[in-house]
């Protein structure tokens, strides 16, 4: 009887996280067609002209589970702001928020996470938090002044969810008349990113 019910509890763990998995990848997936048809929409998309009428999808890494980490989130509230360059030349004010401490393909990492310092707010305006990268596929595979991502709204507690299945491009990666923030050199990392969007 008890090995029957170790069996039946084992068989309901593997079909839970059958389930769990299955519903990252349709989550995922449902993502990057977003991303797709974001880009085709000439409301939306930084794409005009001939570039729009060509697209035909971006290219991504498969997706993977072990690119969806959970960090310990530790704030710095005595940060000052910063000016960060960007790809215009000019400046744009950041603010450090917290460290993001995780683990990935072995190896013990952080990444800063930023806010932007802006002059004016609006009270119903969402907090973005920027998250940006480069790492060893950078300038290879993947777009060659990094990616990015970001949280829209500041999560709770000091456990954050980091996916790197959902990196994506600077806009200026496909129109340079966007101004996009350099990647801080404290956000180089030393391992490959092999997830989210190749190339531009």
């Amino acid at each position: 009887m008890k090995r029957l019910l170790t069996l039946f509890l084992g068989i309901t763990i593997v079909l839970s996280s059958a389930a769990q998995g299955n519903a990252y990848l349709e989550e995922i997936k449902k993502h990057r067609e977003k991303e797709n048809a974001d880009f085709l929409n000439p409301d939306k998309s930084p794409l005009s002209g001939e570039k729009l009428s060509k697209f035909e999808g971006h290219e991504f890494f498969p997706i993977d589970v072990e690119y969806r980490v959970v960090a310990d989130f530790v704030a710095t509230p005595e940060a000052k702001p910063f000016a960060l360059g960007t790809n215009r030349g000019t400046t744009q004010l950041f603010k450090k928020h917290g460290d993001l401490n995780f683990e990935l393909k072995g190896k013990k990492l952080t990444l800063e996470v930023y806010k932007q310092v802006r002059q004016f707010y609006l009270p119903t305006q969402k907090t973005y938090l920027f998250l940006p990268i480069i790492d060893q596929t950078t300038g290879v595979s993947t777009y060659d002044a990094g990616r990015y991502l970001h949280y829209e709204g500041i999560p709770k507690g000091n456990k954050w969810v980091i996916d790197f299945n959902k990196l994506y491009n600077p806009l200026c990666a496909y129109n340079e008349r966007y101004e996009c923030p350099m990647v801080p050199e404290a956000n180089h990392l030393p391992i490959a990113i092999e997830a989210g969007i190749k190339g531009s």
